[in-house]
């Protein structure tokens, strides 16, 4: 009997009923607060977080807190709001620091809960003299366009609901749907359940990776499109990681925080969203691949909570690494219908399709990734050498190619043009050794989480490690192989499976072995200057497990496919097996989640702006701790006034009451894409003040405004319009194939 959908039309009505209220509310103007007060810090008293303003009355919201004020140090004070009268959550904030060149803080606040006793407080060191202003408090939309995105998104779920009750299907096949979709949906689960809370795990690069995320946003908040230079990197100079490590991903968290959603909580919703989508290509590309949505279903498991992939996307924190996951099964799926499937079989002539878009992924997800994507894609194709010379597989090769091309363009070309006409400091990488960083034996079968405290090196061995590694189960997958193998058990089994896995258990053992200590890294780096800076960037060796996984997850299929077949007991213990050994890695995963620390990080001026890791995309030669928040610097003739800086923006008055040309130093990297437009439109030099800092050189008697902007060069364009022609071509040729199917 067909149950009809009357309870999922109500919440459908009713969401978006709210979902009109609330965007009534955004169209109503917004209210603000003004407290006039002052408040001096007495020089050498260190005041903990000195209330200096409370018993304010709020509603519930998200609001703007601005505070004036005059300080002579950088590390001198915070400024915060605290209540302990709402509930645990009811008030999110971390606040901001109070540096010397700024004249006021401004940072947003989540108030869930009407109050009457909130607070501002300075955490005041006492080691500069401090003075506090009025008290502006600005209430802002983010609640409401933050409740209108969760209701959108309830209304949208319901109505795919509705649509994949009503598609045409089968008893069995909806059965089988119904199996693929729970499955996918346990398995998103269980990877997503350390991101069901409302903190982060501490991991190294997690800072990193959410500056990234904010300069997305302040980016997009300020006029940018793509984001190129993320504005307030560096204290507000701008800094150039966009242009070298793609963003793509990322636009999605940064959309969250622009909807009013935390900086914790939209990274957790990314992270929530990537195992999903892991969890659903996988099973796509090896169920496809062993046709069969079970041992798709398996290998997905295998693969989504794989040990390596877990430790790099939540115990590191390597969002790039670990978003590249998303992409490694459709590089390896795509070569293996290039290479293997039957020419004239209709997945074979979408093979390009998924080739591209996997590589494509790749290059805009993480690059070292798609280095050794590149290093394992020749040593396949030397694999299959003679198959290349077959012209339907070449042809698929090389569209699968030029479609990741087209895709890339848009961030190709900047990367190059900066790689090539730039002096960046990542051309002038140290030539580290890495092979000390390399795992060892033990650690490539880790199957039980620890909590570790450092990633691990040759001196620590498995000292106080994290579990880095395949994990037992797959490396006992490619053993059990290899042993079917030689013991002539597959002697009788053709087909383009076997073919495959053979390949995928040879260049697995190899990654596995590239990513430990054993390998001679030194010696390869010793050969010659390319390799000693291609083996250098690399900076660990586990790197290599990426591919390590994803290619003994293949062998596991392709046993679990043979036993299928030939052995329907062992297929079902196999399966059972995996289960088990999957629970059981977890249990550990989530007994060591609880020993680490936790990070609750709200807004973004509570991380500050001065972190860029390694430092690789400054301009090589500019000292980073000379960097802060700064006022432009000019000669004794020259008055500006009227200053304003905004994303890449600046502006300002100026007269030069010399006649000889003077420079005004602005706190700005000097990156290749600055301009400066005179009053009456005409371009004024830009030098590099020899800190690789802008100057603008302004004539003699000159009298007017300045503006100062970063412009995209014409061919960066060009190429964000071929990428945009590829996907549109893409769309058009996916509906007509829908069409004439």
């Amino acid at each position: 009997m067909n149950r009809k959908p009357y309870v999922r039309y109500t919440i459908l009505g009713i969401s978006l009923l709210l979902s009109l209220l609330c965007v009534i509310r955004i169209a109503m103007p917004n209210r603000e607060w003004n407290y006039a007060g002052s408040y001096k810090f007495v020089k050498g008293v260190p005041c903990p977080e000195q209330e200096v303003y409370e018993h304010i009355s709020l509603g519930a919201g998200v609001y703007r807190l601005e505070l004036p004020y005059e300080s002579a140090g950088d590390t001198n004070a915070m400024c915060n709001v605290k209540d302990g009268t709402v509930y645990y959550g009811g008030l999110l904030c971390n606040g901001e620091h109070m540096y010397a060149a700024l004249d006021h803080t401004s940072y947003d606040f989540w108030l869930f809960e009407p109050t009457e006793e909130l607070s501002v407080t300075i955490d005041y060191s006492g080691q500069e003299s401090l003075t506090t202003g009025n008290l502006r408090i600005v209430e802002t939309n983010l609640l409401w366009t933050r409740y209108l995105t969760i209701l959108l998104a309830i209304s949208a779920l319901i109505l795919w609901t509705l649509w994949y009750q009503k598609r045409d299907a089968q008893k069995e096949e909806k059965e089988r749907r119904h199996v693929v979709i729970f499955g996918i949906g346990v398995i998103a689960f269980l990877a997503s359940i350390p991101y069901l809370y409302d903190g982060m795990i501490s991991g190294a690069d997690l800072t990193y990776h959410l500056q990234r995320i904010e300069g997305v946003k302040d980016g997009l908040l300020t006029g940018q499109f793509p984001v190129r230079l993320e504005p307030r990197w560096v204290f507000d100079h701008g800094y150039a990681n966009g242009i070298f490590y793609c963003n793509l991903l990322l636009y999605f968290p940064a959309v969250l925080r622009m909807l009013g959603f935390t900086v914790t909580e939209s990274y957790l919703l990314y992270c929530i969203v990537l195992n999903i989508a892991i969890a659903a290509i996988a099973w796509y590309c090896f169920g496809k691949m062993f046709r069969d949505d079970v041992i798709g279903l398996a290998c997905s498991g295998l693969y989504t909570l794989s040990i390596f992939r877990i430790y790099k996307l939540l115990i590191t924190g390597a969002v790039g690494e670990g978003s590249a996951f998303t992409f490694l099964p459709l590089a390896l799926y795509g070569i293996f219908l290039v290479f293997e499937e039957e020419v004239d079989r209709k997945e074979f002539q979408k093979s390009w399709l998924i080739l591209g878009i996997g590589y494509a992924g790749l290059i805009q997800t993480h690059v070292l990734t798609c280095e050794i994507t590149v290093f394992m894609t020749i040593l396949l194709c030397v694999l299959y050498l003679r198959r290349i010379f077959v012209f339907q597989r070449f042809l698929q090769l090389v569209k699968g190619a030029l479609l990741a091309l087209g895709l890339s363009m848009w961030y190709l070309v900047p990367f190059f043009d900066y790689y090539i006409t730039q002096d960046m400091k990542i051309q002038h990488a140290s030539a580290r050794t890495i092979q000390e960083r390399g795992a060892i034996l033990p650690q490539l079968l880790h199957h039980f989480w620890i909590s570790g405290q450092a990633t691990p090196l040759g001196d620590n061995g498995m000292q106080y490690s994290h579990p880095v590694g395949t994990g037992l189960i797959l490396v006992a997958a490619v053993i059990l192989f290899w042993l079917l193998l030689f013991l002539g058990d597959l002697r009788g089994e053709k087909g383009p499976e076997k073919n495959f896995a053979i390949k995928a258990a040879g260049l697995g053992c190899l990654a596995l072995w590239m990513s430990t200590n054993y390998f001679p890294w030194d010696r390869i780096q010793n050969t010659s200057g390319i390799a000693a800076t291609l083996v250098s960037s690399l900076q660990f060796p586990n790197r290599f497990l990426g591919w390590g996984t994803v290619f003994l997850a293949a062998v596991a299929g392709y046993v679990l496919k043979y036993f299928q077949r030939n052995r329907l007991t062992l297929y079902r213990m196999s399966l059972i097996t995996i289960v088990v050994a999957l629970s059981t890695s977890y249990l550990y995963l989530m007994d060591s989640e609880d020993q680490e620390v936790d990070y609750y990080l709200y807004n973004e001026e509570s991380m500050g702006f001065g972190y860029i890791s390694g430092e690789e995309y400054l301009i090589y030669g500019t000292d980073s701790g000379k960097l802060s928040f700064a006022e432009p610097e000019a000669g004794e003739k020259i008055q500006i006034t009227d200053y304003a800086k905004r994303g890449l923006n600046t502006t300002f008055y100026c007269q030069n009451a010399g006649e000889e040309q003077e420079r005004i130093t602005l706190p700005v990297l000097l990156y290749k894409g600055y301009e400066a437009i005179g009053e009456s439109g005409e371009r004024l030099e830009i030098a590099d003040d020899g800190r690789h800092l802008l100057q603008v050189c302004v004539p003699g008697d000159y009298m007017g405004q300045i503006t100062v902007r970063f412009v995209e060069p014409w061919y960066w364009r060009t190429a964000e319009v071929l990428t945009l022609f590829t996907i549109v071509g893409m769309g058009v040729w996916l509906i007509r194939k829908r069409r004439y199917r």
